[in-house]
């Protein structure tokens, strides 16, 4: 049995209730109610500035609505703070590794931080996982990657924390057909594990992969 089910019942869900987001008095959407159940994809779609970022950041509880409530409960119990942080990651582009660290060091600092002690063995083999070959990262530091490369690193980092819901800002963007494709599998497998993926994005694949959906129209 997956450690994110029980009892065939998935355990994690994220909750929107009637939310309405503005920024300096405008309204980005606005009476948004879904709840995203573990166990699946959702995608949350829409123009550049509908507010797809703002959605996930809501979810993450890094910014509060205007107006109305989002809730993120495991096993009904609802999350806050550290235990809300301990239980969710997020791929954004705003994550920025450390450019003179190579790629080992990035990941044991990050996942470190979680309290996570990665390994060179298991490290390897995260990097197998996200076809990112270990010669092309040992002795590199992250500064002089590739965009895909930084991508796939931030995957492996994902999967390494082994959380009940991930949190997706365009998983997709920088990377080949091929690290496209990754990604997309490891969403699936993530949700059959009984985990809650949220992702925000334009790719018709990855939209068109989720379970469910939410559009945007911006305003």
């Amino acid at each position: 049995m997956s450690r994110w089910k029980k009892d065939g019942e998935v355990m994690v869900h994220i909750t929107f209730d009637d939310v309405t987001q503005r920024f300096r008095g405008r309204t980005i959407f606005e009476h948004v109610s879904r709840d995203l159940p573990g166990g699946q994809v959702t995608a949350v779609t829409g123009a550049n500035g509908s507010g797809k970022s703002t959605m996930l950041k809501l979810a993450a509880h890094l910014l509060q609505p205007s107006s109305g409530a989002v809730r993120v409960t495991e096993d009904g119990k609802e999350l806050r703070r550290a235990e809300l942080r301990a239980r969710l990651a997020m791929v954004t582009p705003e994550l920025r590794f450390y450019a003179r660290l190579t790629a080992w060091e990035n990941a044991r600092f990050l996942l470190g931080l979680r309290g996570i002690r990665l390994t060179r063995e298991r490290f390897r083999e995260l990097l197998e996982r996200v076809e990112l070959p270990e010669r092309a990262v040992r002795a590199s530091a992250a500064g002089e990657f590739s965009t895909g490369m930084q991508q796939r690193l931030k995957l492996a980092v994902l999967l390494a924390s082994d959380v009940p819901v991930w949190l997706l800002d365009e998983p997709g963007a920088n990377l080949d057909e091929a690290g496209r494709s990754l990604v997309r599998r490891e969403m699936r497998q993530a949700a059959a594990a009984g985990r809650l993926v949220f992702l925000a994005t334009n790719d018709g694949r990855e939209e068109g992969m989720a379970d469910e959906r939410i559009h945007l129209s911006g305003r």
